[in-house]
Parts: structure tokens; sequence; C-alpha cells
């Protein structure tokens, strides 16, 4: 039995109890008192061949949103909103076009950089996306030959896919090979954004050309709708038999195809056929789904992994006459839920693995994923989120979406967005600072002083394994934030370039356990892969202190010689302090180094303390105190060139190690993170 497998059936309703009263699931009626069931082929048994047979809505009938000839939706816009995307598509007529060069596209096989590809890509999405919804909102036509030209240049390039996926054609990184269309992330998402473009636009665009439309359909079914029903071997689709472990990019690319199958394919019986090969795909990715809910690629992969889910479940709900309830299986509500018991403060999220503390999740998803499975609190989280950034946010906040190239195949999101704009804006709005969460399976653990506030400590520790998707070797680390700001952090991840997802990936410093809140070992480090795992978790939470122990031994490799090494992290929220302890024997005596990362000016003071400051000089500091006699502090400073990490902590962290004095055999340490 495998860890996905242990709880696969139906929990003891004590258990599920517990697990949803700990997630924060109290919303209305009787959701608490239903055990948690981890789904097993949820999509293909709720959407049957034979469902589909009867209730799916043919192509030209299906009208999920008005088209830009029906004036009133679009006119009911909010001014701002309108007024906004029409001045940004102004300023795009004015630039025009860019050009993609194969000798950028070659960047990645030549240097491992992606970056400049990859932006000049998104650019060419971002731009046509605005010149889409702003032309809808307006309704005069004026920005057709801009949109046209967009249509045209990207059914001309050679290949959707980007630079560093070309793994997955068979002659491998380099130049696209026409002959060998691969379905990649920014495959199906360009489809996607080209068939919303046909579905809005295309009684305006046949008046362009009736040719436009028709490329539309000939590129969307030569490189993607096609490949997609002839063959099952992409590995993210997880219908080959490999047993290779899914992530994101299923309901990321699922959820594309989805919308694009449903929008272009003419023919009744190949529409359906494709949508049969969605749902087991997807069922493959959400059978390896942690079976307490929890999202093992963090906060920073949230809105392209379970609300990528929603976004397939909800336009296949429409396609299909809404004729299920499968919105009302609980595990799809904690599953969306994780983002509320992610949330540390503000704009922060626990971002262990690869991501960024400032997660920004997509609130108007969120929003739209609360109202279906009726849960009010997640809902109101999705509109707080909303509110202060993505496509309803007044403001900086509309301006950042509407400049920030990531956005540029969210046509699926940001016409939603922008037609429920109103009710958005009006809806009720609640942040959520949760007091506790706990994912038992997955072994997450966040506890703050108290609900509904930033006051305080607050910790969060993930307890799981060295093989988690997109994961960091960095198995019992803690992340520590003081009245919402950090105090001991998770450092992210740099740009990817060619070694991010290869041989090398754990040579790289920000992936290492010796640059992750945890102890390094005789010079040794947690290794990667799935048997290095923690062991032995127990946690227990209540009014007075929440407390999480574990035993990460097996976390090193066997040369470390580790015994055994408990760490407890415990929560007191009477007297407002972290303490940590560690409980250790190993085979034999070694230095030992604890790592405390942080973006805090750390300056040690004599007889075992060092006090933690904010560069900005605001906020009450901290203090970090341990051992005197038994630790020799070292406070080095890190300088951050990445710009991602400089957007997350400033130009420099540091990184705090207490070095044993002498080799250590066995001992049992406390140091503690209090109010300076």
């Amino acid at each position: 039995m495998n860890r996905r497998d242990f709880l696969a059936g139906s929990m003891t309703l004590a258990g599920g109890q517990k697990l949803l009263g700990s997630m924060g699931a109290m919303a209305a009626g009787d959701r608490s008192s239903q055990p948690l069931v981890a789904p097993h082929d949820l999509l293909s048994t709720t959407y049957t061949e034979s469902f589909l047979r009867s209730k799916l809505i043919s192509a030209d009938e299906w009208h999920p949103f008005p088209t830009a000839s029906e004036r009133g939706p679009w006119e009911a816009i909010p001014a701002d909103i309108r007024a906004a995307f029409v001045e940004k598509a102004h300023d795009y007529h004015t630039a025009g076009w860019e050009p993609l060069l194969a000798s950028v596209f070659l960047n990645f096989k030549r240097n491992g950089n992606q970056a400049i590809y990859q932006a000049k890509f998104f650019a060419r999405r971002t731009q046509l996306q605005c010149l889409v919804l702003a032309e809808c909102m307006e309704g005069k036509g004026r920005f057709l030959d801009d949109i046209t030209n967009g249509i045209w240049l990207i059914c001309e390039e050679t290949c959707w896919s980007n630079s560093n996926h070309l793994y997955m054609q068979h002659v491998g990184i380099g130049l696209p090979d026409v002959t060998d269309p691969i379905i990649d992330l920014y495959a199906a998402a360009t489809s996607q954004v080209l068939a919303w473009t046909r579905y809005l636009l295309g009684e305006q665009l046949n008046q362009v050309s009736p040719l436009i439309e028709k490329r539309i359909v000939i590129e969307v079914e030569r490189r993607v709708l096609k490949p997609a029903r002839e063959r099952d071997d992409f590995w993210w689709m997880g219908l080959n038999g490999s047993g290779r472990k899914l992530n994101n990019w299923n309901p990321w690319i699922n959820s594309n195809l989805t919308t694009t199958n449903l929008l272009i394919e003419s023919d009744p019986q190949l529409r359906l056929h494709e949508l049969v090969r969605i749902t087991r795909s997807v069922d493959q990715y959400l059978n390896q789904y942690w079976p307490d809910g929890g999202e093992e690629e963090g906060p920073g992969y949230f809105n392209v992994s379970p609300l990528c889910l929603f976004e397939c479940l909800d336009f296949i709900e429409s396609a299909t006459g809404h004729a299920t309830n499968i919105f009302a299986n609980p595990f799809l509500d904690a599953m969306g839920r994780y983002i509320m018991n992610a949330h540390i403060a503000g704009n922060d999220y626990i971002n262990y693995g690869d991501a960024h503390v400032n997660a920004s999740p997509e609130g108007t998803v969120i929003y739209r994923f609360g109202k279906a499975v009726h849960d009010e609190q997640l809902q109101a989280f999705g509109a707080w989120c909303a509110a202060s950034h993505g496509w309803t946010a007044t403001g900086e906040g509309l301006a950042k979406v509407l400049n920030n190239p990531v956005n540029a195949f969210t046509l699926n999101r940001s016409m939603t967005a922008v037609l429920d704009a109103n009710e958005i804006r009006g809806a009720a709005k609640q942040d959520a600072l949760l007091r506790d969460s706990y994912y038992p399976v997955m072994g997450l653990m966040t506890a703050r002083e108290k609900a509904n506030s930033a006051e305080g400590m607050y910790v969060a520790v993930l307890a799981c394994n060295n093989n988690r998707s997109h994961g960091h070797n960095d198995t019992g680390s803690y992340i520590i934030f003081q009245d919402g700001e950090p105090l001991a952090i998770d450092v992210g991840v740099e740009a990817y370039n060619s070694k991010t997802f290869s041989a090398d990936r754990y040579k790289i410093w920000t992936m290492q356990s010796a640059y992750h809140n945890l102890p390094t070992i005789g010079g040794a480090m947690q290794h990667n892969g799935a048997e290095y795992k923690a062991t032995d978790r127990k946690y227990a939470s209540n009014d007075e202190r929440a407390t999480y122990s574990f035993n990460i031994a097996a976390t090193y490799p066997k040369e470390a010689g580790v015994k055994s090494w408990v760490r407890t992290v415990t929560l007191d929220r009477v007297q407002d302090k972290i303490t940590v302890e560690e409980d250790f024997e190993l085979e034999r005596a070694v230095p030992i180094s604890l790592t405390v990362m942080t973006q805090r000016i750390a300056a040690v003071k004599p007889g075992g303390s060092i006090t933690l400051k904010l560069a900005s000089g605001e906020g009450a500091p901290s203090l970090l105190k341990f051992d005197g006699a038994q630790f020799e502090p070292k406070v080095e400073t890190i300088t951050l060139a990445d710009a991602g990490l400089r957007g997350s902590w400033g130009k420099q962290i540091y990184r705090i190690l207490l070095n044993t004095k002498q080799p250590v055999v066995r001992d049992k340490w406390s140091y503690e993170f209090t109010r300076a």
C-alpha cells in the first residue's frame, strides 16, 4: 500500500469529523458531520459515456457566455474595468506585434535560458487576450485588425510549446519539429485562447475574412485536438500505464482541452470521444491526490492545479446542462479549502517547494469554486482575494494583472471574471486566518496564536517526504511569522532553467536542506526520494498550544548515521512563542549545524541569543534564544540576484548557523523564537 492509497476509501466518521474540523470546514449545514472520502474515478463514473451521449450539448448549441454581438452583458461590466482594458488595448495597437525568432527559441538548448523566449511567447497571448476582451467591451470594431494580426501570427508559429518542453518531441530539445506536434501546458492554453476568440468574435472576424475562423479550427485541430485523440503516451495524461506521478500539468492541460474540444470540435462522435478521454485522464490525477485534500505542490501551484480541476468540472457541468451533483462531493471542497489553510497573512502563503511567498491566488476562481461547492467561507475568501488583485480588482490591482504576462493564457478566467465583476465586487468578503489546520496523510500543520488575526506567532511545518512534485529536500522545515511578518523563511525558488528539472536539481542551493530550517549532520544534508520521509508524526492542538513532533532520521542518507532525530515544534499561545526541540541519537559523534533562514537583520548577542529586526525598521523585533554553551552562532549574508527572490525578500537574506562547539553523538536541545 502506498502513501496515496492509505486513505483511498472512506475515513471513519470520527476521523472525517476531525479532519474537516481541522481544515475549518465548518460551513453551512451539516458539512462537518460528513466523512471525507477520497474519490476514485470520480469523473469517469459521473460523466459516463452513456451519460455524455445523452446529455452533452452540441457545439452549435452550447452557449456558456454572451458573444461580442450580445451587447448587454459586456456593457454592464463596471466602467473602470472596461476603460482599463480599452486603454491597454490601445497601447497594444500602438506597439504592434513582436517577432518570435528561431535563435531565441534555441536559447534553452544553447545556454539553458528559457525566460527570454517565454516572455515573448507569453506577451503575444497576453496581447491577444486583452485585445479580444477590449473589443467585446467596446464593440466598435477598432481592434479587429489587431486581433486578426495576432491570430495570424500565432497560427503561423511553428510550435505552440515552450522551448524547455521539447524533450517531449522525438528529436528532443532544440528547434521544434513541425511534423511532431506535442501537447504541453502552453500548446493547450494557446488552443483555448484561440477557441474563445472564435467563440466571442466569430461574427466580427468573418466580416474581416471567413478564412480567419477556418484557420483557427485547422490549427487547433492539427496541433492539439488530433494528437490528444490519437495518443495516450504524453506523460501528463496518466493513460499509458507508466505509473508516473502526475502534477498540475494534468488538470491545467485538461481544463484547456475541455474548453477547446467543446468549442471547436464539430464532429459529435469525436467531441464525445475526447471528453471521455479527458475524464479518464483527470481521474488519474485525482486518484493520486493526497487523501486528506492537501496540495503537495503548495499554494504557488494552487491556481493551476485544484483551480484548473474546478474549471474542468465547471465547463463539463455547463456543457451537460448541470445534470449532476458532482460539486456536492466534500473532497472537492476540502481541496478548495486548502488555500485558506495555507494563508499566512496579506498576500503571503506557506511556500514550500517551487514557490514564492506571495502566491496571489485567483480570487475570482476561488469565489466561483466556493459558490459551486456551497462553501460560504471559501466564497467570501475568494471575493476578498479578488478585491486586491485580479481581473475584478480596482486601481493598481487591476493594472497589475493587465500588465502581467503570466496571465497570458487565461481567457477561461479573465472572460468569466469580468462578466461576473458586478457580482464578485458586491459579494461578502472575508479574510481567512484560520487558527489551526492539519493534513494527517501529507503531514502539513499550520497554527497561529488566535483565529482571525495576524497578530502573534504563526508556524507551518511540512513533515512529508522528499519526492513531492516541485518539492525541495525540506522535510520537517518550519516557516515562522510574527505579527504577519516573516521571521524564519522558506527561501523559495529561482527562475527555472535547464538545471531545475534535471539530474542537477538538488545541486541548486535553494533546493538543499542546508538552506532550509533543518540540521546538517556531519556535513550531510537530506536526500531526495520517496523513501526519505518523516515518520512517527504526532499532532495536537488546543487553546493553549499546538504541537507537532516527527522523526526526520530517514530523510538523511545512511552514511549520515542518524539513528533517530525527533523534532518537536510547539506554538505556545499563552506566552506567544515558538519552541523547537531536537532529540537525537547518531551512530558516531559529528559536528552539527542548525540552519535558520531569515530575511531579518541578525545581531548576535552574548550568552545565547540573536536579535532579528526587519530591514524596514518597522514591526516588533524577534529574538532567537539558544544554549550559548552548546552552540557557536554564525550569520552569513546571501545576496540575491534572482528577480523573483528579490521580489519576495529584498536584496539579501541571512543564513543563521547554530554550530555545535564539539562533535555530538546524542543530545536534546531546545531553542525558541519570541519577541525581543
